[in-house]
């Protein structure tokens, strides 16, 4: 006996593929329980993601609100500030911090901690006041202790990282100094220097601009593995003169070929 198949049934394809029958419409009882189910689970995701969102924000918020609490002087247009954020601020020596300051609003600039992190989470930035540059100059000529500061997430990835013994070379000049500061700072913190030796190597046009050179030489007679050597290239001094990259070839360590 021959069977006949109905198109219209599961059965009924020549595919071998199944159609599903025609759904019915939903009865409004049931339609309105599943709505509510659906408000219900979604205002609950709501709920857990603005928890969230409000616990991050205070562990980790976009901007961080602090003021000045010192200004220094240090010449040629240099400035040290201190700042202290309301909350505690998280970072990696040897990253950058965007800075806004209300006497140039919605221009940020990015400074470095001359530091490693602080317990009171207080920032030292090294600032050079750049002709036409309207924050530097704000953050150096006018700023005073007590005048608001905002500061973004940290950034950047230049920080210490397990090098299986090697010795570190750092070069810098002007505030350029600053996060190599820091990151010998977490050198000595990290017990880096006691099997490994540290060179820093500062250059400047005249002796007058080696910004920071006594300052790391005092930390050099703390630390006995820290080997400081400073370059002048504007300026005739023995021992000195020369670019940085010449007085590094000369009384560098060696580099592997």
């Amino acid at each position: 006996m021959q069977h006949t198949r109905d198109p219209d049934t599961p059965q009924g394809l020549a595919d071998g593929s199944h159609r599903a029958a025609p759904a019915g419409p939903v009865p409004a009882p049931v339609a309105h329980q599943l709505a509510a189910a659906w408000q219900r689970a979604y205002t609950a995701a709501a709920d857990v993601m603005v928890r969230a969102a409000e616990e991050d924000a205070r562990h980790r918020p976009a901007v961080w609100n602090a003021h000045i609490v010192k200004h220094v002087h240090r010449g040629h247009g240099i400035a040290e500030l201190t700042v202290q954020p309301q909350l505690p601020y998280p970072f990696v020596a040897g990253q950058y911090v965007s800075v806004e300051t209300p006497r140039a609003p919605r221009l940020w600039r990015h400074y470095s901690p001359a530091h490693a992190p602080r317990p009171n989470s207080q920032l030292t930035f090294h600032v050079r006041a750049v002709p036409g540059g309207t924050v530097s100059n704000a953050l150096v000529h006018h700023a005073r202790p007590g005048d608001p500061v905002r500061l973004g997430p940290p950034e950047g990835d230049m920080v210490l990282r397990p090098t299986a013994g090697r010795d570190l070379l750092f070069v810098a000049g002007g505030t350029g100094l600053a996060p190599i500061r820091a990151l010998i700072e977490q050198a000595a913190r990290n017990g880096i220097g006691d099997a490994r030796e540290v060179s820093l190597f500062i250059g400047a046009r005249t002796a007058d601009e080696l910004y920071g050179l006594d300052d790391m030489l005092r930390m050099s007679q703390r630390y006995r593995w820290l080997r400081v050597r400073a370059a002048v290239s504007h300026e005739r001094i023995a021992g000195l003169e020369g670019t940085l990259p010449e007085v590094l070839a000369e009384f560098g360590p060696l580099l592997p070929a």
